[in-house]
């Protein structure tokens, strides 16, 4: 009882970002976007359940979003922001492609959004790590 009452007390005393999203508390999700145009991070997934991949509209609080310019990635864990960034949007009428990994696997997987009106968010587990490889209104790359 006294190891986890002093737990808790550790934690009331964090900063408000680090008990969200510090990577020193739990193991961050990261997100990269390598794709030439720009994609957008979510940082928080409100769903008790999903693990790298999962895809869901109704599992994010759109309360923290990231813009990535090509090349960017989430912020870290130094940054005012969090660095613990849950899911990626694959936006209404577009593909993404991304190369997924997660703590003993790497896989890549297709996200086909066109012909659809509303954007999909894909769950970036705790490790893990999703690079945006691609994107096209015409084509999946």
């Amino acid at each position: 009882m006294g190891l986890a009452t002093a737990g808790l007390a550790a934690l009331a005393s964090a900063p408000a970002h680090a008990a969200a999203g510090d990577c020193s508390l739990a193991g961050c999700s990261i997100t990269y976007n390598y794709s030439g145009i720009s994609a957008t991070a979510v940082r928080d997934w409100t769903c008790d359940s999903g693990t790298t991949g999962t895809s869901s509209t109704g599992c994010v609080s759109l309360s923290y979003t990231e813009w990535l310019s090509n090349g960017e990635r989430t912020p870290g864990r130094s940054d005012d922001r969090g660095g613990d960034w849950d899911a990626f949007r694959v936006d209404a009428g577009w593909c993404y492609l991304v190369e997924l990994h997660a703590p003993g696997k790497k896989w890549h997987m297709r996200y086909d959004r066109r012909g659809s009106s509303t954007p999909v968010y894909v769950k970036v587990e705790d490790y893990g790590t999703a690079y945006i490889r691609g994107q096209s209104t015409t084509s999946c790359p």
